[in-house]
């Protein structure tokens, strides 16, 4: 097993910033993708990092997405009553609305630990620690191992 002190300190830096680029919203994934191609050859621990933090970043930004979709129908049917019977809702909105309205704040939580978690990952790997993100780290290792032995 290594030890976090046998990678250099590129390594660990390319490997952070992978994790880091979750701040980049759609450019993070390239981040990634980029250094493990470029790293492949040179640092498995830099590779195996930034291919992990590409898939992370864009699972992420598909659910993420998803959950706005998701909270932009609710929204959109918390309109119905204010639509169908305008006239009963003039000194306040029904409480469907509010639950709408205030769903918001369930995809807006998600994005937030989605980013800290990609940024814990990034300080985990300036550390030379063995990072692995919950699932996605496992079902990586899984591949990689996969290609190396047919390949």
């Amino acid at each position: 097993m290594i030890t976090k002190n046998q990678y250099t300190q590129e390594e660990r830096l390319l490997a952070a910033l992978s994790h880091a680029a979750i701040v980049m919203n759609m450019m993070g994934p390239v981040v990634g993708v980029l250094i493990y191609i470029t790293q492949k050859e040179k640092s498995a621990y830099a590779a195996r990092q930034g291919l992990q933090a590409a898939v992370y970043q864009i699972m992420g930004t598909i659910a993420i997405i998803a959950l706005w979709v998701c909270w932009g129908m609710l929204y959109t049917l918390s309109f119905i009553p204010l639509m169908t019977n305008a006239e009963a809702y003039n000194d306040a909105p029904p409480p469907l609305f509010w639950l709408g309205f205030g769903s918001m704040i369930c995809p807006l939580i998600i994005m937030g630990a989605w980013v800290l978690y990609g940024l814990y990952g990034a300080v985990r790997a300036w550390t030379g620690a063995e990072f692995r993100y919950a699932f996605v780290g496992r079902l990586m290792d899984e591949r990689l191992a996969a290609s190396e032995k047919s390949g």
